[in-house]
């Protein structure tokens, strides 16, 4: 490399240090007044229903309960931010917004009544509030398990309705969600999200709010109800001690879809309840704790289509995060693990592509010969490739062995909210994209190296060879927007297969 060379490459990696800086600074800046907003048009909403609010909060939670009802119309987590700046508030998985007049918010009690509450006490990580005319009680506390809500609707003189726990939801995007581009706004818009249901009759059901025609209705012992979105879940859990008729209905007045269950009595000899007690899960969709809560729960983390693929992966991955403890490690980690698992079925490809390499001249003399007789020219080859036991379509292993995996991956790590604000190296956040591009310039250069390891095949269209040579810049914008981690992993791979090539033609003569 010479002096100019140098002083080129000096100037490339100075610009994007400045570059790095500038965006830092200009993420910093409207993050902050994106707080400062935040907390302004929270203040605006509780003010606008006349204050009639009590708070509740542990490490996790921060509840916002309206007394007179006592819904909970707001829940944050306080452990996931919405910016990554100091003084940010915790995302909003229930809350509303006073521009889109989205809702999003949790009601219980008993069908056929509607109780007016008033505030009467805090209790042991909770709040107690009882009836206008005394008859009924609610307490709402925190469990012992994270993210987990006890909600116990009491009335000791008995009630006749059934007790029941309901979501209602606008058909909106969520609360808090970053759309701009360098928050990967693509790929968050494009994440499921999706009311979920759990019965005996089907473990896991799930569809879009606006598919619901009709309302659904299920009875069933234990399961479960709630709405998924990307990186939070509520959920009402249900137990196997009880019935439950679950159900989903349209857009009800107000514009909003209503999610929950009717708890159904042992005994209908008695038309009288006393009290129950409902769980209430709200917050992250870390795989490890949704498997352990309830069963399907995990499923509420959308992997895709190769989600059999995805669940192992993700399991592995979070077991070599335990081990290393960075999650930019542990990806890394993980695609080298697979290279040496996929290793042998890519390096019979490259093999099989060393082969054609070394047969290229006499391909190229078959070609010239037989151009104008193109059935004697595929006899020709096909006897060749027989001679010296090569295989045209073998090439294609490496691409067909990964293609699944990189599907899978792409899914899983999508929705994993483990890698939001997660930094690795100049990455400060690994769901959002290379803020410098410096993983899709290596993806494409490595892509490019590849290439000249297999020149153009002999009497190639121009028009093919010119969309070839372009291939690697085409594939290379796709990881502008894709998530770090993922293009992070795609980097390793394609940097060890193309050490592996290198390798295997050198051993079976593919070097010409």
């Amino acid at each position: 490399m010479n002096i100019r060379q140098l002083y080129i490459a000096f100037i490339f990696v100075f610009a994007l240090g400045l570059f790095y800086q500038y965006s830092s600074e200009q993420r910093s800046v409207s993050g902050e007044r994106a707080v400062e907003l935040m907390k302004a048009e929270t203040k605006k909403q509780l003010e606008d229903n006349g204050g009639d609010f009590v708070y509740l909060e542990n490490d996790l939670l921060r509840l916002v309960i309206k007394t007179s009802d006592g819904s909970i119309v707001e829940a944050r987590s306080k452990e996931h931010l919405v910016e990554r700046v100091e003084g940010s508030l915790g995302v909003r998985i229930f809350g509303s917004d006073i521009v889109s007049g989205f809702k999003y918010y949790f009601r219980s009690g008993f069908t056929g009544s509607q109780k007016n509450y008033l505030f009467k006490r805090y209790i042991n990580n909770g709040v107690l509030l009882v009836s206008e005319d005394g008859l009924a009680t609610k307490e709402i506390v925190f469990s012992d398990l994270p993210y987990e809500v006890l909600i116990t609707d009491s009335s000791p003189d008995g009630v006749s309705g059934k007790p029941y726990a309901s979501l209602y939801r606008s058909d909106s995007r969520s609360l808090d969600m970053n759309f701009d581009f360098a928050s990967g706004g693509m790929i968050n818009r494009s994440s499921y999200e999706a009311y979920v249901i759990s019965t005996s009759q089907d473990p896991y059901e799930a569809d879009r709010l606006r598919g619901v025609d009709s309302p659904l209705s299920v009875t069933s012992g234990g399961g479960w109800v709630g709405f998924t979105q990307k990186y939070f879940l509520a959920a009402l859990l249900g137990s196997s001690d009880y019935i439950y008729n679950y159900h989903v209905d349209g857009n009800n007045k107000g514009g909003l879809y209503k999610m929950g269950y009717v708890v159904q009595p042992d005994d209908f000899s008695s038309v009288e309840v006393t009290g129950h007690t409902h769980r209430l899960f709200v917050g992250p969709k870390i795989r490890k704790d949704l498997v352990t809560r309830a069963n399907n729960l995990e499923q509420t983390i959308e992997m895709g289509w190769f989600w059999f693929i995805s669940q192992p992966m993700i399991w592995l991955l979070d077991k070599i995060y335990s081990v290393v403890g960075s999650w930019g490690w542990s990806v890394v980690v993980i695609t080298l693990l697979l290279k040496l698992v996929l290793w042998p079925v890519t390096g019979a490809g490259f093999k099989s592509m060393a082969g054609l390499r070394r047969v290229a001249p006499e391909m190229k003399e078959i070609q010239d010969r037989y151009a104008n007789d193109r059935q004697k020219l595929g006899v020709e080859m096909m006897s060749l490739y027989k001679k010296h036991g090569v295989n045209p379509m073998g090439g294609c292993l490496p691409i067909f062995a990964q293609m699944p995996f990189f599907i899978a991956f792409f899914f899983g790590l999508r929705e994993m909210v483990e890698l939001r604000h997660a930094s690795f190296f100049w990455l400060s956040d690994l769901s959002a994209p290379d803020p410098l591009f410096i993983l899709p310039v290596m993806f494409g250069l490595i892509m490019v190296l590849t290439q000249k390891l297999n020149p153009q095949p002999p009497n190639m269209d121009p028009t093919q060879a010119q969309v070839m040579k372009a291939m690697p810049v085409m594939i290379s914008v796709f990881f502008v927007i894709f998530p770090s981690s993922l293009a992070l992993y795609s980097v390793v791979n394609s940097g060890m297969s193309l050490a592996q090539q290198k390798y295997l033609y050198a051993k079976y003569g593919g070097n010409n």
